[in-house]
């Protein structure tokens, strides 16, 4: 990029900003091999990822440090002028002449993590416990990090004789820091959450800083934090997945370009359809390697990602279906992806499908039978009453505008909309440097590179309405493709689609003013913008502000039942026993196997959930200690070490059962199994402790 980032009128400035300079943010680098340019870029993912964490667990520890009363307002007072001082430093050193590479970087990096730290961590100041406590999702979750915060193998959050179907990615990862920092898995849940927020901001200011100019990426890096934590807080899991999604379109967009350009000739590393070959496979093993990542760590995002790659390469195949080579390479390349992802997807997948082949019995999962009131609607973010909502409007109409084809209805040529598809701007791969006299002074995308990033956030949007639409379809069978889990990535696309609308409307605002007043549309510019982010900062969603109302609400740990399982267990490993209990809060403490799952949403098909409530309504039926004592040998599944029960009364022992519901509104309905204290009155096969109102039984 060639001159300032900073709106300066009518200049004709062209000194080259240091932070922007040519080739500095292409996404091909002729001098390297590809080896060492997947290596490079690696390192820098890696140095975001330290840089980020490191100053997210700072904020969090600086937040926490106050205080404050609760409930009150004070953290939102703090957060307010945390948020004002942020932009105003922000604003400074993006309007900065002379801000270099190193400092856009670590604003681009630091910044977006101590936004997102500072504003969960106020949210949840004075719990230990993160959005919702342990409550719905979250019990399944925390059960998970505390599984492998004791082992490192792969397992299931509950079942103990049952392939895992849940991916594990992240889950691992966090257990496996936890066990080396030796802080518990339950209590290491809500920073690691925050900080998976944090860092999910910095990655994608990195990811984005390799196809867009630096100043954009840091813009764009801010507000992905910011997107992350309005919508999907509540899934981190899935956010560090979302967050470089777009990238990861507009990438492979760019490979299919390099793929044509070649062909013709005109790519890079010489003529002919091979002649870009070496240039276009670290696209394919960065893009196949996110596509494996992904089905380790959040199945319809892998999903939904692998059939975006594979639209943006059937696009370009049919465009150029008279062209033999041009499809063959096309087809190679997308082959090569898949098999990149499959293999790393099978690292976990393996075993789950192993049981299927080796025919183990399962049951259909009833996960996609989720049907919450956010999936029947079409998401239109875009008319929310926020700075988000006005974002997303901006973006849809940028969009629409730099898409659309300028001869549609008689209309006249204008800017990016002059040539058609597969012509002129498509094939330029690497003019992101903004070199040309109308892009001076301003942090945009090259006109080529625009256009690119206006079709991948069309083909985002048309397919994140497709399969709400597709859902509805679905809908009559009595399931859904939850689509709902669509909407984060939907609002981030026309976000960000927002920043670049807004900065070419202020850069036409500029050009139209009078000579004489563009400084003052300019002020006026900054102000409104820098006034926007501190709301867009401050904001905090109504469901958030629930979830953090029930984090801080969440009973405390049900230490006298983990004293009495020691006790009576002579302190057995956890993970050696499986428990029978409706209190699953137990299983996020400590790292238990459960017989049953706390619902069948969050069942491994494997496990096969409604056979264990059968199985669990026999065992209540029984007569006599030596009668439920056989039933527990002759089960077909690992039988419970140990019952812990509510107490209901004196003769009355309970188990809830959870049945599944789905898709009525209310998801499941509880079914009450009642045992009784002479099932257990004999002391040579259970041990039987009451504690408060619950009772727990040992088996000998």
């Amino acid at each position: 990029m060639t001159g300032t980032d900073r709106p300066t009128g009518t200049t004709t400035d062209a000194r080259p900003d240091p932070a922007a300079r040519p080739g500095a943010d292409r996404t091909h680098t002729g001098d390297q091999g590809p080896a060492r340019q997947l290596a490079r870029r690696a390192g820098e993912v890696l140095l975001a990822l330290v840089v980020a964490a490191a100053v997210g667990t700072a904020t969090l520890l600086i937040v926490n440090a106050p205080p404050f009363a609760q409930p009150s307002w004070l953290p939102e007072s703090f957060r307010t002028t945390l948020s004002a001082g942020f932009v105003v430093l922000a604003g400074w050193l993006l309007l900065r002449r002379a801000s270099g590479p190193c400092a856009l970087w670590l604003l681009g990096t630091a910044g977006p993590a101590f936004l997102a730290s500072s504003h969960l961590g106020l949210l949840l100041n004075g719990t230990p416990h993160y959005l919702f406590g342990l409550s719905g999702d979250q019990i399944n979750r925390v059960a998970y990090l505390t599984r492998f915060t004791d082992t490192a193998g792969l397992a299931d959050p509950f079942y103990a004789d049952a392939a895992p179907f849940y991916p594990p990615q992240w889950f691992w990862v966090g257990g496996r820091i936890a066990a080396l920092l030796g802080v518990d898995g339950w209590e290491f849940y809500k920073p690691y959450s925050i900080i998976t927020m944090a860092v999910a901001g910095a990655i994608a200011f990195v990811v984005w800083r390799w196809l867009v100019p630096t100043r954009l990426a840091v813009l764009f890096g801010l507000v992905t934090a910011m997107v992350g934590v309005h919508t999907n807080a509540y899934e981190p899991y899935s956010w560090i997945l979302i967050c470089v999604l777009p990238q990861i379109v507009v990438a492979t967009w760019l490979l299919c370009n390099r793929l044509v350009a070649g062909a013709a000739g005109t790519g890079p590393g010489g003529a002919g359809p091979g002649g870009d070959g070496p240039a276009t496979w670290p696209l394919v093993v960065t893009i196949g390697s996110y596509l494996g990542l992904a089905a380790l760590g959040y199945t319809l995002i892998a999903g939904i990602a692998a059939l975006l790659v594979a639209l943006v390469v059937a696009l370009h195949a049919w465009r150029h279906r008279a062209d033999r080579a041009v499809v063959r390479a096309l087809a190679g390349r997308l082959a090569a992806m898949a098999a990149i992802s499959a293999t790393i997807a099978l690292l976990f997948w393996h075993r789950y499908l192993s049981a299927l082949i080796t025919g183990a019995e399962t049951e259909p999962s009833v996960a996609s039978d989720f049907a919450p009131e956010s999936g029947a609607y079409l998401p239109l973010p875009m008319f929310e009453m926020s700075v988000t909502g006005v974002l997303c409007l901006i973006g849809l109409v940028w969009v629409v505008v730099t898409v659309w084809p300028a001869d549609a209805w008689g209309a006249g040529t204008s800017g990016t909309r002059g040539r058609g598809p597969g012509r002129g701007e498509d094939h330029n791969l690497d003019d992101d440097d903004n070199t040309s006299a109308s892009a001076l002074a301003w942090p945009l995308p090259s006109t080529g590179r625009a256009l690119v990033l206006a079709r991948c956030v069309t083909l985002i949007v048309v397919a994140v309405f497709s399969w709400f639409l597709l859902s509805g379809l679905r809908a009559a069978t009595g399931s859904t493709l939850l689509p709902f889990r669509m909407i984060p990535l939907l609002t981030l696309a026309l976000a960000l689609a927002g920043v670049v609308g807004a900065l070419m409307l202020a850069r036409w605002a500029v050009a139209v003013a009078p000579s004489d007043t563009r400084g003052k549309v300019i002020a006026a510019a900054v102000v409104v913008a820098g006034l926007a982010a501190i709301q867009m900062v401050q904001h905090v969603s109504e469901e958030d502000a629930e979830f953090a109302t029930t984090a801080r609400n969440t009973a405390t740990m049900p230490t006298d039942v983990l004293t009495a399982l020691d006790e009576m267990t002579d302190g057995r490993d956890p993970s050696d026993m499986v428990l029978l209990t409706d209190d699953a809060t137990l299983i996020t403490y400590r790292p238990y196997f459960s017989f049953q799952a706390p619902s069948q949403a969050y069942a491994t098909p494997a496990a096969q959930y409604e056979e264990r409530i059968d199985e669990i309504r026999g065992w209540s039926q029984t007569d006599s200690p030596a009668e439920l004592a056989a039933e527990f040998e002759a089960s077909e599944f690992r039988a419970p070490d140990v019952l812990v029960l509510d107490r209901e009364a004196p003769d009355r022992w309970v188990f809830t059962a959870i049945i599944n519901e789905m898709p009525r509104e209310h998801n499941n309905s509880r079914e009450e199994l009642v045992f009784r204290p002479q099932q257990f009155a004999d002391p040579d096969l259970f041990d039987v402790r009451e504690v408060g109102d619950q009772v727990v039984v040992v088996r000998r």
